[in-house]
């Protein structure tokens, strides 16, 4: 289920309007655990930006959307920065950052993920009013709760996802 979910915008702005749409791919990557994800473009403060939500533990990433071939790269940069933040081991964060160049790009069909990703654009932009670095913003996002996540918070469940690595692993990142 290795893909990139994009909002119709967000389809249209990567220049995918018009081709062929093409459905999300089952088999997954090995060793990785995020995704798929579900990412749209909004504009606030006059900045173009993308929100992306990993649909099972809703770990919420936000970065610049310009230029549109970088779009993959930041994706990267962004969920290096959230992984990162939550103590994830460097050997599991390069792993989980390199899959996304070889995720697929596909359109948004799910409803309740559009509504999610709207949901997190309101929040998003309540914290534009108090910051302006997004990585801050990413953090904070990234500690809402939800309901039916158990810890309810994105970043506790990434803290617990990742806390079964290995100690190979371990070893590898230091």
């Amino acid at each position: 289920m290795a893909c990139i979910m994009c909002s119709g915008k967000l389809w249209r702005r990567l220049g995918y309007s018009g081709r062929q749409r093409t459905d999300i791919p089952n088999e997954g990557i090995s060793g990785v655990s995020l995704g798929p994800w579900a990412a749209k473009l909004f504009t606030e403060q006059g900045r173009e930006l993308i929100l992306a939500l990993d649909t099972r533990t809703y770990l919420t990433l936000l970065f610049p959307f310009a230029p549109a071939a970088q779009f993959q790269s930041r994706f990267a940069d962004a969920l290096a920065s959230a992984l990162t933040d939550a103590g994830v081991p460097r050997a599991a964060v390069r792993m989980e950052c390199a899959a996304v160049d070889f995720e697929s790009l596909v359109p948004l069909r799910n409803r309740q993920l559009t509504r999610a990703l709207n949901d997190v654009e309101f929040s998003c932009g309540i914290e534009f009013a108090y910051h302006d670095d997004l990585r801050t913003i990413q953090r904070n996002l990234n500690v809402i709760p939800y309901p039916h996540l158990d810890p309810c918070e994105p970043i506790a469940v990434i803290k617990r996802l990742f806390k079964s690595v290995s100690p190979m692993e371990r070893l590898v990142a230091h």
